[in-house]
């Protein structure tokens, strides 16, 4: 770090402190490659209808297929349902239950997965920047019978930081996020093990229905076999 500080001498003490911050967090996420990273390509798609229960209260179900392999295997099939609570206009909670159904490509055998969690998001806006912070607690619960799976259930803290655009006179909404995924009782130590960096597009179909398209790179780090996995995004979002 004393690099930068000698590089950009003349850079406001704050500005300095973000960029080294922005640094730091680039070879978190990229800087360990003593394990070779593969490289794969799919598609996530993904339907979401939420119906308004109360005026801070919502029902959400998501349904979702998974694609990876290049494009070839379906990789998972998810099913969640959960509900949300607004408690304030900046605040929000959310829980619920995810049903997997996944796919084990290497050993040819498809497993059940049930994962439990609860979220809690922030929000801000400043300008026509929409800011949002989310922390979300995942348990999941593994038959260990399946697979010699050495501990169940994983647990997880997911955290999620994007900022959206809201472009003035226009339906689109341009929006990008970085997430990371930090176990918590892994008895080998907990790690941060992925990263995920997302770019995307949301816009109105109809009055009730909107689309939601991005590109996403899922980075593996931290395990033993790591893949950087490429995607293409669809997500259907349809408010009842």
């Amino acid at each position: 770090m004393m690099m930068i500080n000698s590089y950009f001498p003349i850079l406001p003490e704050v500005k300095r402190k973000i960029l080294i911050l922005i640094c730091t967090v680039t070879v978190m996420a990229f800087g360990d490659k003593s394990i070779a990273q593969e490289n794969d390509y799919g598609t996530w798609l993904t339907i979401d209808l939420t119906k308004e229960l109360t005026k801070r209260l919502d029902l959400e179900l998501e349904e979702e297929v998974r694609i990876f392999q290049q494009f070839s295997e379906i990789s998972r099939f998810a099913t969640t349902a959960g509900v949300s609570y607004s408690m304030a206009e900046f605040l929000k909670v959310a829980a619920g239950y995810t049903w997997i159904y996944r796919h084990d490509v290497k050993d040819s055998f498809w497993e059940n997965r049930h994962r439990y969690f609860l979220q809690l998001t922030g929000k801000a806006t400043i300008g026509r920047l929409d800011f949002s912070l989310r922390e979300k607690f995942q348990s999941t619960y593994i038959d260990k019978d399946v697979k010699g799976f050495d501990f169940s259930p994983e647990n997880y803290l997911r955290s999620r930081l994007q900022i959206a655009w809201d472009v003035k006179n226009s339906p689109l909404k341009p929006y990008g996020s970085a997430e990371m995924h930090y176990q918590l009782n892994n008895p080998d130590g907990n790690k941060v093990n992925n990263w995920r960096y997302t770019a995307g597009i949301e816009f109105p179909l109809s009055k009730m229905l909107n689309l939601d398209t991005y590109l996403r790179l899922s980075h593996e780090l931290n395990v033993k076999n790591p893949v950087d996995l490429y995607l293409i995004g669809v997500n259907l979002k349809w408010k009842l």
